[in-house]
């Protein structure tokens, strides 16, 4: 048996490669003989999206948008019911605040007298109007010129065609609110100058006269700085027709005293006429000694009917 040529061959018995780097005995590629550098296998750090979260997150996105589509729509309503509403409320105002009458805006067919301090006002037509009314109003009242700016042409229509008689019942309780303490009381003083104008001299002039009296920039503010004195108000007659006469008797005052008994008067009247309750007011107007509801613009269309 021959011996082996221990070690000198390839392998040494060990089985291990030889350092030479040359290829062993059993067909196995030639090593350096420096140790492999083991790779550490690569980690995608990349957070994954879980199973089932890409679908998740589509649908939550279309959920978004069908939500900001919803929130449109309800915004698009939302923002046309305000326009309607206040287009109606518009209108609604509008027809509140609209004039019966438009189409006559001065007297030309009334007559006027004073007696007791209560100013009548009739009209043509001979025979006397069916329907008869008592107004109150306060020379300084902002809701007595709002009246006369809704109603005055309406009242004066009807006068003017002998379709009604107005008895004019003026207050003073806003003295106080007035600058010199008094304009309610002499303003009704001047009215009544100016209805006690003779017939022949005073076809229309009481109601024009008192029309320019509650209209805005002549009637005086309530709690205003200043109001007119009676010579600017015998002015303002004089401007409306108004004879000397009148324009005399409301720059002495001579009706002052006659003013504040009927103002009192009045008010005695009116708040009679007004339900428990109820607070007195101007402008009011009373039928048969009952105060008739004002909140219609219709109410003085339906009793002339």
């Amino acid at each position: 048996m021959a011996k082996g040529n221990a070690g000198k061959g390839p392998e040494d018995g060990s089985g291990k490669p030889d350092a030479s780097g040359k290829p062993d005995g059993l067909g196995n590629p030639a090593r350096s003989g420096k140790p492999e550098r083991v790779r550490k296998p690569v980690v995608d750090r990349r957070i994954q999206p879980a199973p089932g979260t890409r679908q998740s997150v589509a649908a939550a996105r279309q959920t978004n948008a069908r939500s900001n589509r919803t929130q449109m729509y309800i915004g698009i309503v939302a923002v046309t019911l305000i326009a309607v509403v206040v287009i109606i409320g518009l209108v609604l105002n509008k027809k509140a605040n609209a004039s019966p009458v438009t189409d006559h805006p001065t007297s030309v067919n009334s007559t006027s007298s004073a007696a007791g301090g209560i100013v009548t006002v009739n009209g043509g037509g001979g025979s006397p109007p069916a329907l008869v009314l008592d107004l109150y109003e306060d020379g300084l009242c902002p809701a007595c010129q709002a009246f006369e700016a809704q109603y005055g042409q309406q009242i004066m229509k009807a006068v003017d065609e002998g379709k009604l008689t107005v008895h004019y019942h003026f207050l003073n309780f806003l003295n106080k609110a007035s600058s010199s303490g008094d304009y309610s009381t002499r303003a009704a003083a001047a009215l009544q100058c100016v209805a006690a104008t003779p017939a022949a001299a005073s076809t229309g002039l009481f109601l024009n006269f008192h029309k320019t009296m509650f209209t805005s920039g002549i009637q005086p503010a309530e709690n205003g700085s200043a109001d007119l004195s009676n010579v600017q108000i015998a002015d303002i007659a004089t401007k409306a027709g108004a004879p000397a006469s009148a324009a005399t008797c409301i720059k002495s005052g001579a009706n002052i005293e006659q003013a504040k008994t009927t103002a009192e008067a009045g008010l005695a009247s009116l708040t009679k006429a007004t339900p428990a309750g109820q607070a007195v007011a101007t402008p009011a107007v009373v039928r048969d000694g009952a105060l008739l509801n004002l909140n219609t613009t219709d109410w003085l269309t339906n009793l002339l009917a």
